[in-house]
C-alpha cells in the first residue's frame, strides 16, 4: 500500500479499533472517517455500496475495498509479513484461524 487508505467507521467502535491498531502497528498512513450510530448512515447507497452488509469497519485502498475487521488485519499483516504480526510457522496458522474465531485449536 503506497499511498494512504481509508478507514470508515467510528473509532469508538471496538472492530474498527483492531484496523487502526494494525495500521499504528505497520506504521501505515491512514485516514479515519466516521460512519455508524451518530455519523455518518451505514445504510446509504453509497456505504452499501463498499458493504451490502451495512457494517463497519470498511478498509479502501489501491487495491479495492474490504470489510470485516478480522480479515482487514490480516490483509494488512499479509501486506508487511516481516511485522511479526502473523506467523511465519505453517503450524501456527492454523492456531490463528481458530484464534480469530475464538475457537481453540483441537
Amino acid at each position: 500500500m503506497g499511498t494512504r487508505c481509508r478507514i470508515l467507521g467510528k473509532a469508538s467502535s471496538i472492530n474498527v479499533r483492531k484496523v487502526l491498531w494494525t495500521c499504528e502497528e505497520l506504521g501505515l498512513s491512514y485516514q479515519q472517517e466516521d460512519w455508524g450510530s451518530g455519523f455518518q448512515s451505514t445504510h446509504t447507497p453509497e456505504f452499501l455500496a463498499l458493504n451490502p452488509n451495512a457494517q463497519v469497519p470498511v478498509l479502501i485502498d489501491d487495491a479495492g475495498v474490504l470489510w470485516e475487521s478480522n480479515s482487514i488485519c490480516r490483509y494488512l499483516a499479509n501486506l508487511h509479513p516481516g511485522s511479526g504480526l502473523l506467523p511465519t510457522a505453517p503450524r501456527a496458522r492454523p492456531w490463528l484461524n481458530s484464534g480469530w474465531t475464538g475457537r481453540p485449536p483441537s
